[in-house]
């Protein structure tokens, strides 16, 4: 008799779900961690923008290669147990064969003239 034991969540159904937690939905539309890091002062989560996100730009041609990444952008997701979490965010870059031109995407990461997430911003906005 007693208690069924319950079972425990596969690691991978584990990591999304704090992955959730940590980035914005938006974010993990076109992005994936890639990796984290802690210092004594903050949190890192590492983003690169998942394969195949070709900018609209070269999407109707057949000779685009992967070139890459663009400096990355760090924003303030949010503060976690006295410490900020940065995420850094890869964009891909893409150009056509033989083509020095090059093109990525372009997202809406932060609020204009604040480098947080918006949900963030927005939250605090509401608080003032």
């Amino acid at each position: 008799m007693g208690r069924k034991k319950k079972e425990r969540p596969s690691v991978e159904t584990l990591f999304s779900t704090v992955s959730k937690m940590l980035v914005p939905a938006a974010i993990l539309e076109d992005f994936e961690i890639y990796g984290a890091k802690e210092t004594k002062a903050e949190w890192t989560i590492e983003m690169r923008e998942k394969e195949h996100r070709i900018p609209p730009a070269l999407q109707s041609y057949d000779d685009v290669v992967y070139d890459g990444y663009c400096d990355p952008i760090v924003t303030l997701s949010h503060s976690f147990v006295c410490k900020p979490i940065y995420l850094k965010i890869y964009r891909r870059r893409y150009k056509r064969s033989n083509q020095d031109t090059h093109f990525s995407n372009d997202y809406d990461f932060t609020l204009k003239g604040l480098k947080m997430v918006p949900e963030l911003g927005i939250f605090l906005k509401e608080e003032d």
